[in-house]
């Protein structure tokens, strides 16, 4: 019990040690990175199985670049492209992942020979300026609904090209106490171009994890003390003709704490975390979306049906031009469609999110479940054990998959198996530590009174051994060699030995077969009992077997002494069940673990009282009671000396399902031999007994009977006479 209580305390400290990085916001790295990877396989597991038509991929991938010549192009190309997009295709709307901060000084040299064969002009300057491809582009974007891209910078040397645009949230105190990420400068497109777009998005990531992952991109970042959407929130924007977005900020029960749990974005709910990122809801491996190739649209050779209506991002995937990022669904992503998996999840309302209670929601987890593996573990068996572990990993595990499904929560789930598995670890550690220190006590203590396969069961006890002292309802054996005195006056030492170790041992191993334990040999006696230090339901059964077996295999124990040339022996047994104080006694010099009590002085009698019966075993009333599935001669009913009340003494004979007729027949005559005499009817009562001893001539009992019915009848017993014969010697 002390064990167990030492388990679940140590079980309880770790678990509020390993509560502290959590609460501390400190996990060690390496733990960092198998919740990454939790949350990879989660996502991997619910990946939408189709295509998302709404938003169709513009890509300056290998074929464009084979065509249209190396990146960047001529911007009167992207301006064509446009065109293209919306006055054939009838896009609905147009993003760019890229950012047009230089002026482009190139000029298409097919288009400049073209224009002055049509003008007839031969100046180079006028034909340079009416081929400003800027120009063109900047007309092609006004009016139109284009989104542009551009980056925040976080260096030291806080760059200014451009301007952001518009901002979606205006100076607010409440947002400025928060750790949304915060730039020192910004590179946008060119001025002309910022002066005809509605709508500005950057496209940088600055909440990369630490492995690398694109996992989670911010939505919002601060400028200036003001607040500019992602291009993805952008285009959402653009789609619906907003302008601005609501921030949603929940306080704590303290009402000290605020936290941004959300942004309202014409009309959709897109739940963000503390930085104002959300989680990027891909749909699945690259190519989740169509993906048409820029070529096509400048040429006009695009599939109009995939086009129209269609919202189009326009990014890059060729390996030169360094956009493809590491995410979790490959190591070589094309940045573009990042974007394109965060915008289709704001239109599905689709994005995976950790609520602002997830701290909470995890503390709990781990707290239950430290406290439930302290006080099972050290209480069950291993196997036990091992399958509530697994089960109740098996429930967080589909719990937090239910959440990640329906609720579209993302509670954090390594650091709690991680836990799980150190508790079940150590526990299980401390607890073998505990079992072998527990077995060597045992072994220590009972190893030479009990078999080792009792040791074994006593060290799986839930519960540890009482060795201070205890009353128990126990059974207790007492043997002796009949005329040991004699026998070892003809033998030397060394045969004296030799006879006695035989004897003992194959006493001693019935003994153990039974889970008995053996108290002391004194001298040629046996003294054991059953019931302690393992507790025994099923004690006087197995004594009462245990006595039989010897007496059975007494007569071999004897051939075997005969073939070393040594005198045969007889034993005389005696067996009681009673309440006995058992635990360890003795002195400051020599303790000894053994049984005292009323009830053991009794056995002790029985054993001696078997040389006046002339039988090898007797047992008590109150042990035939205890077995009732034996056939038993009732001898006598006594008072021994010592004892005041009177005890029934009964031979046991055989199991009565074996009893052959012929003893069932024997015991019937003898009980109703025994009745005449308890009723002082003394001639039924002696002709009873000369009948039994016709079938048992050899029997001391009836002749014992006879002599006492001999002597009542020259001298009556007094009134009050019962039939109790009081034996005044031990």
């Amino acid at each position: 019990m002390k064990q167990r209580w030492i388990r679940t305390v140590l079980g309880l400290l770790l678990t509020l040690i390993m509560l502290i990085p959590v609460i501390q916001g400190d996990r060690p790295e390496l733990l960092e990175r198998f919740e990454y990877d939790l949350y990879d396989i989660r996502l991997k597991q619910f990946l939408a199985d189709d295509k998302d038509p709404r938003i169709v991929i513009v890509d300056v991938d290998e074929k464009s670049l084979a065509t249209e010549g190396r990146w960047p192009w001529n911007r009167t190309k992207l301006a064509l492209m446009l065109d293209q997009l919306f006055d054939q295709y009838g896009v609905a709307i147009v993003g760019f992942d890229m950012v047009f901060s230089e002026a482009d000084q190139s000029v298409d040299l097919g288009e400049l020979k073209q224009y002055l064969a049509l003008s007839g002009s031969q100046n180079i300057d006028d034909a340079l300026a009416a081929l400003d491809s800027d120009q063109h582009f900047t007309q092609a974007v006004q009016d139109r609904p284009v989104v542009l891209g551009y980056l925040f910078d976080r260096s030291p040397k806080k760059l200014q090209i451009g301007h952001p645009g518009s901002a979606v949230i205006s100076h607010d105190p409440t947002l400025d106490r928060l750790p949304i990420p915060e730039a020192n400068g910004v590179i946008s497109s060119l001025n002309r171009l910022q002066n005809v777009a509605v709508w500005n998005g950057f496209f940088d990531n600055p909440m990369v994890d630490s492995d690398g992952v694109y996992r989670r991109v911010p939505v919002l970042q601060r400028y200036q003390d003001e607040y500019y959407p992602s291009l993805a929130l952008a285009m959402l924007l653009a789609l619906f003709a907003e302008e601005s977005v609501a921030p949603i900020v929940e306080t704590d029960a303290t009402g000290e704490r605020n936290a941004l749990v959300a942004v309202d974005a014409a009309g959709m709910h897109i739940p963000v975390d503390q930085h104002g990122a959300v989680l990027v809801p891909y749909r699945g491996p690259q190519g989740s979306f169509p993906y048409i190739s820029a070529t096509d649209v400048i040429r006009g050779t695009a599939d109009p049906s995939q086009l129209e209506g269609a919202i189009v991002l326009v990014g890059t995937s060729a390996a030169g031009l360094l956009d493809l990022r590491v995410t979790p669904m490959s190591n070589r992503y094309s940045g573009v469609e990042v974007h394109a998996n965060i915008l289709s999840g704001m239109l599905d309302e689709r994005i995976q999110h950790q609520p602002d209670y997830t701290l909470g929601v995890e503390l709990v987890q781990l707290l239950v479940s430290g406290i439930l593996l302290s006080l099972i573990i050290p209480r069950t068996s291993v196997l036990i054990s091992t399958l509530i572990t697994f089960a109740w990993v098996g429930a967080i595990v589909a719990a937090n998959l239910y959440a990640w499904s329906e609720m579209l929560w993302v509670i954090p789930l390594g650091y709690t198996l991680i836990m799980i598995s150190v508790l079940y670890l150590f526990q299980q550690t401390t607890g073998y530590f505990f079992e072998a220190r527990n077995k060597a006590q045992l072994a220590n203590q009972f190893g030479q009174y009990i078999p080792p396969e009792v040791v074994e069961e006593l060290s799986q006890q839930d519960q540890s051994v009482q060795l201070t002292g205890e009353n128990r309802e126990m059974t207790v054996f007492f043997s002796d060699v009949r005329g040991f005195t004699h026998l070892s006056e003809q033998l030397n030492p060394q045969q004296l030995t030799r006879l006695m170790n035989i004897y003992l041992s194959g006493m001693t191993k019935i003994i153990h077969e039974q889970k008995g334990t053996v108290d002391k040999y004194i001298g040629d006696a046996v003294m054991a009992f059953w019931g302690a230090p393992l507790k025994d339901e099923n004690h006087a059964r197995h004594a009462l077997q245990s006595a039989l077996k010897m007496i059975e295999v007494l007569p071999q124990l004897n051939q075997e002494l005969a073939r070393e040339d040594l005198p045969m022996v007889s034993v005389g047994m005696g067996i009681n069940s009673g309440p006995m104080n058992v635990g360890n006694m003795g002195s400051n010099f020599r303790m000894a673990y053994t049984v005292m009590g009323d009830s053991v002085n009794l056995a002790s009698r029985l054993e001696g009282l078997t040389k006046y019966y002339g039988v090898p075993l007797l047992v008590s009333g109150e042990l035939a009671s205890q077995v009732p599935e034996y056939l038993y001669r009732k001898l006598d009913r006594v008072q021994v000396k010592g004892r005041t009340e009177p005890v029934d003494i009964l031979e046991p004979i055989c199991l009565l399902e074996k009893a052959e007729k012929f003893l069932l027949d024997g015991v019937e005559l003898f009980s109703e031999a025994r009745d005449h005499y308890q009723s002082q009817q003394w001639q039924k009562a002696k002709e009873c007994f000369a009948e039994y001893l016709k079938h048992y001539p050899s029997d001391e009992m009836s002749k014992i009977y006879i002599d006492r019915i001999t002597e009542f009848e020259r001298e009556a017993p007094g009134e009050g006479w019962c039939g109790v014969y009081s034996h005044t010697s031990k």
